[in-house]
């Protein structure tokens, strides 16, 4: 059975806004623990937003970013979002809708998974896994591109060498082991939207990026998960498939 090193982890405080990198993740029996906490919420349609949706007012979401300010296992978290100016806002802030409303000209309000109608816009799965031999594959065929892991938003990266290719999809349906403990189980493909295009951070806008996924592998990137048996998994541990 071959055993993959967990290269780089990253948790989502806020839907749609950039993450940031982590050392370890904790994975309740419910998912990811406070994986898109979150939430940005549109008072005119009462439906939480995102980067991805069609509305240019929400595109500006995926060039901020959000970074935990309490610790991981804190039940109620508090993070602070960066925009690209420099400046920042705490989740706790009193002003903090009228803030975020003023930067996307659009009423909205900022809430936590606590929150009355605290739903999330994307229940698909637990995690989101990516392996380098997925992102080999498509620097092979984009040499020109950025394909870099944060493009594609994943959890967790494996570390697979020097293999190429789209090795997640064969995976659906079976467990997949940290040396840790934890134990999830492939559910099904990431099919890739134009937010793998949009420029965040340092990468630039390149809508090649998608057409690539399309040409090699019918829009499909990386897999998601859902929790077999809870635990904690950490940069460097060995993941295996079962």
């Amino acid at each position: 059975m071959t055993a993959y090193p967990v290269s780089a982890l990253w948790l989502y405080p806020v839907q749609s806004l950039r993450g940031q990198a982590m050392e370890a993740l904790d994975f309740a029996a419910d998912g990811l623990r406070l994986d898109r906490w979150f939430g940005i919420r549109d008072v005119e349609t009462g439906g939480m937003v995102g980067a991805s949706m069609g509305k240019s007012a929400w595109k500006p979401l995926i060039t901020w970013s959000a970074v935990l300010v309490t610790p991981p296992d804190a039940a109620v978290p508090k993070v602070e979002i960066r925009f690209t100016d420099g400046k920042s806002l705490f989740s706790d802030d009193a002003t903090a809708d009228a803030v975020l409303s003023d930067r996307l000209d659009r009423a909205v309000v900022l809430e936590g998974r606590h929150g009355a109608k605290a739903d999330r816009r994307y229940r698909m799965a637990s995690c989101h896994l990516l392996t380098t031999a997925t992102l080999h594959c498509l620097r092979e065929s984009y040499p020109e591109g950025d394909c870099a892991a944060e493009r594609f938003r994943p959890n967790v990266l494996l570390d697979c060498g020097a293999t190429s290719g789209f090795i997640e999809q064969p995976w659906l349906g079976r467990l997949i082991s940290a040396s840790s403990g934890l134990v999830l189980e492939a559910t099904e493909d990431c099919k890739r939207c134009a937010l793998t295009t949009r420029a965040q951070g340092d990468l630039p806008s390149d809508p090649k990026i998608l057409h690539t996924v399309m040409q090699e592998n019918n829009t499909s990137a990386g897999i998601y998960a859902k929790v077999a048996v809870p635990g904690r998994v950490k940069v460097g541990d060995a993941v295996s498939v079962a």
